[in-house]
């Protein structure tokens, strides 16, 4: 068996997984333990910025979280390597992880600013407020 070298955080969580599984099954796991782990450091920012609740509601909401970047990583990873292909999956799902923790129930906050940032820049191309000169 030829000697491997990490390369990336995914290639770490593989080498982990396949102390306990079969490495067909840690090369499936590794990515999703990427994934839990790097959603799990950002949602810890997105649960300090949220008001301070119950336990029990904190935990729910930290699931969520977690859960949502789960759900959304892959493909996010992939559509990102679509526009860019020089830029893998494997090396891409622990940002975009973390940035889908981070966000945590912000999301509404940041398309509205999205928004805002692309009216302000139609008028700034269309030379001023409602098309006045």
């Amino acid at each position: 068996m030829p000697q491997q070298s990490l390369t990336d955080v995914v290639g770490l969580f593989v080498f982990i997984a396949a102390i306990f599984f079969s490495p067909d099954v840690a090369a499936v796991i590794g990515p999703y333990m990427t994934i839990i782990i790097a959603s799990s450091v950002g949602g810890s920012f997105a649960l300090k910025r949220r008001e301070k609740t119950s336990r029990r509601a904190a935990m729910w909401y930290f699931a969520r979280v977690v859960g949502l970047a789960i759900l959304l990583t892959v493909g996010a990873a992939l559509v990102l390597q679509a526009r860019y292909p020089q830029l893998a999956p494997r090396t891409t799902i622990a940002p975009i992880a973390l940035l889908i923790g981070f966000i945590g129930d912000d999301w509404g906050s940041l398309l509205s600013r999205a928004k805002e940032l692309v009216f302000s820049l139609l008028d700034l191309w269309r030379g001023g407020k409602g098309g006045q000169p």
